[in-house]
């Protein structure tokens, strides 16, 4: 059973997302179908049970609203499911004459009442009947039998997903790496300075192995620009600087650019004051958090910078994406060694290191990711189909990031993580996230030995291995590895977003098939 080659689908269903139940409990009927079905083909929707089966029959027939997805009939354009009977679509039972009259484009043969063993000859007959009038057939069924019938079948229950890939990467040097993207931001019409800045933040997640906040985020923000989400002129504004808490306006613009600024003063009020909070309200995506530890490192200064986003965490043994992907980064300069840097998302996960996995046509780890059931899926394009990274830890996690919440968001920004526009579901408005900078100085603490109980607990934590430790058992070592990898075999970059970019491969060292 195959797909009609060379005829125009007259049917075309996207992402159909039928539930039922109260809105944070809802039983998921149909979590997804997608199909399209030409003139004289019948294609088989066979449903795991006749719930599912006949919920989607009610679709059709307008009985019941969808929660998500697009039907479109004909050469007309898809469009939101709504309460109504799509135009040009018939429904007929087995056993019962068809539309009289002109034929329909679309016949959904409604076989949901036959049950294990029942004669499935009726259902069978409708659907040929329809066929050979030229209509495109969906024949909705529980029953195996009864779509035995069709030229092809699929499970609205069980989407099908196509094996991954893995894509080669594409090797840059820092310095090329860097140019590039610079390039593609100035010819998007970004300053010259501004483009430096955001080129440098995406560069360093990706030297530090962290490939979910670098370059491959140009394709988004270009978009987001052309769009209107990012306005690339626009000046951040203090909107108080008095005391030891100044607030920021970013006024929709890069969100690098109010982010800098931000660290800087921060840092210098800290070192000069003993402590200082900056908070950042009306911005964009800021990147990694850890971009910006020089200006902390540089005033002898501990940094605590956290950041709120859009919904894409479920809480715990949630399905539905509630809750920010959000982010926490300590800072903690040490003299005579790189500063410590503790760097995480209160997701399992950053939500762009399963879009990076996209990217590469790889699986993820199933801890990583939960489908609109709740249940568990290495599929990474699970994530914009509106699936969820669950909370790392459970409910202590969850208690994480509720604290990043209150201070990032609500004190911050007046704002919680579902008020969020997400970047790239709203590209053409700005994401209206907030962050908060915290500046801490040693100095104003009786200057106690960081650099010395920085090492006991270093000491402490090693020894609790008793065949030694691995090669990565604290913060920050796993960046230093991969600084290394970067700096001797360069940066791996997806060739899906060089492709996308652009870019010429005269600027690259290598293309490689491990992009780690």
């Amino acid at each position: 059973m195959t797909e009609a080659v060379g005829r125009e689908p007259v049917l075309r269903v996207a992402d159909l997302i039928v539930a039922e139940g109260p809105e944070g409990s809802e039983r998921i009927l149909i979590p997804g179908l997608s199909v399209t079905v030409a003139a004289g083909e019948i294609v088989a929707v066979l449903a795991d049970d006749p719930a599912s089966s006949a919920a989607l029959v009610d679709v059709f027939t307008g009985a019941r609203r969808a929660q998500y997805g697009e039907i479109a009939v004909g050469a007309g354009r898809p469009r939101r499911v709504a309460p109504a009977r799509p135009a040009g679509v018939a429904v007929v039972r087995p056993g019962q004459p068809g539309p009289a009259g002109r034929i329909p484009a679309v016949t959904v043969v409604d076989a949901t009442g036959v049950r294990p063993g029942a004669d499935a000859g009726p259902a069978a007959e409708a659907a040929r009947t329809a066929a050979r009038r030229g209509s495109a057939v969906l024949l909705v069924t529980a029953e195996a039998g009864a779509a035995e019938a069709a030229d092809r079948v699929v499970h609205p229950n069980r989407p099908p997903r196509p094996a991954p890939v893995a894509e080669p990467a594409v090797r840059f040097g820092t310095a090329a790496l860097t140019e590039a993207a610079i390039g593609s931001l100035t010819e998007a019409g970004v300053g010259a300075d501004r483009a430096a800045l955001v080129a440098r933040v995406l560069v360093d997640a990706d030297v530090r192995g962290h490939f979910s906040h670098g370059v491959g985020l140009l394709p988004m923000y270009l978009d987001r620009l052309g769009k209107g989400g990012i306005d690339p002129v626009a000046e951040p504004e203090w909107i108080s600087q008095e005391g030891p808490v100044a607030v920021l306006d970013a006024r929709g613009g890069f969100g690098q650019v109010a982010a800098e600024l931000a660290a800087a003063d921060c840092a210098r009020r800290a070192a000069e004051n003993g402590m200082a909070a900056v908070a950042i309200r009306g911005n964009n995506h800021i990147g990694m958090l850890a971009a910006y530890r020089e200006h902390f490192t540089r005033h002898g200064v501990v940094g605590l910078v956290l950041n709120i986003s859009g919904p894409s965490v479920a809480a715990p043994g949630a399905g539905r994406p509630t809750l920010g992907n959000d982010a926490v980064c300590m800072v903690v300069p040490r003299a005579e060694q790189r500063p410590l840097v503790v760097d995480f998302a209160t997701g399992t996960v950053a939500s762009g290191k399963i879009r990076h996995a996209a990217h590469r046509g790889e699986p993820v780890p199933a801890t990583w990711l939960v489908d609109r059931q709740g249940k568990p899926t290495t599929d990474p394009e699970e994530l914009d189909r509106g699936g969820a990274v669950p909370v790392f830890g459970g409910h202590k996690g969850l208690g994480v990031a509720v604290i990043t919440e209150v201070l990032a968001g609500i004190l911050a920004g007046g704002t919680v993580s579902p008020l969020v526009h997400k970047q790239r579901g709203e590209p053409e408005r700005s994401m209206d996230c907030s962050q908060l900078f915290l500046g801490l100085s040693p100095a104003a603490f009786g200057n106690p030995p960081v650099d010395e109980l920085l090492g006991v607990l270093s000491s402490a934590i090693t020894a609790g291995y008793p065949h030694g430790a691995p090669a990565v058992h604290l913060p920050e070592q796993q960046e230093e590895l991969a600084e290394a990898r970067a700096r001797d075999h360069g940066v791996p970059v997806p060739a899906a977003v060089v492709e996308q970019l652009g870019w010429t491969a005269d600027r690259a060292l290598a293309t490689a098939g491990d992009a780690r």
